[in-house]
């Protein structure tokens, strides 16, 4: 089946297990607390561990569970807000996913509450990993016909974490100008699509 939650996609299996599993044991106003915890720890806000262990103790889930059901939430909000789901649509394919009315209407309202900032915490994420900070060149100094290019990434994910780095290569002098022009064209490409 096919979600337009989703991108017109089928939903991840990882998703249906979750909704199964916990999402749908929690009680309605539960839920809903989580999910706009997890709208605010995407906005930005710090959200403690225990505070989210409390949300999740009256069911005996643990801290794997509720961060598990917290990822799914990200995952279904986020989704919804990339792909512009109208509420009634997402509510209804919440539904058929096995999520109870209750449940589906609560996220929905959280949806709502929090969706424009969402679009615009989202759409000023757009290409934040491996963001190109600077680039230096400086002629070889083992390789007489080469330039060494020193690229500043920022954001680049190592570990699983983002961190500032630097990557050189070295190049021939002669595929400079190549390079300074291809790049200078996919420069006009983006800056036209945006």
């Amino acid at each position: 089946m096919k979600f337009r939650f989703c991108g017109d996609g089928d939903c991840p299996d990882w998703i249906l297990a979750e909704i199964h599993s916990t999402l749908s044991v929690l009680s309605s106003v539960k839920l809903r607390v989580l999910a706009q915890m997890v709208a605010k720890s995407t906005l930005g806000e710090e959200i403690p561990e225990e505070k989210l262990l409390d949300t999740m103790s009256a069911n005996k889930l643990d801290l794997k569970a509720a961060r598990s059901a917290f990822a799914c939430l990200r995952y279904i909000l986020t989704s919804a807000v990339r792909h512009n789901t109208p509420p009634a649509v997402f509510e209804a394919e919440l539904q058929q996913l096995g999520l109870p009315k209750e449940h589906s209407a609560g996220i929905c309202r959280t949806l709502g509450e929090f969706s424009d900032r969402l679009q615009d915490f989202l759409s000023g994420q757009t290409l934040s990993v491996n963001e190109l900070e600077d680039v230096s060149c400086a002629p070889s100094e083992t390789h007489p016909d080469c330039v060494n290019l020193s690229l500043g990434v920022r954001n680049e994910i190592v570990n699983g974490l983002p961190q500032k780095t630097e990557h050189c290569v070295t190049i021939h002098g002669g595929q400079l100008p190549i390079l300074i022009k291809e790049l200078k064209t996919a420069r006009d490409v983006v800056e036209r699509l945006s």
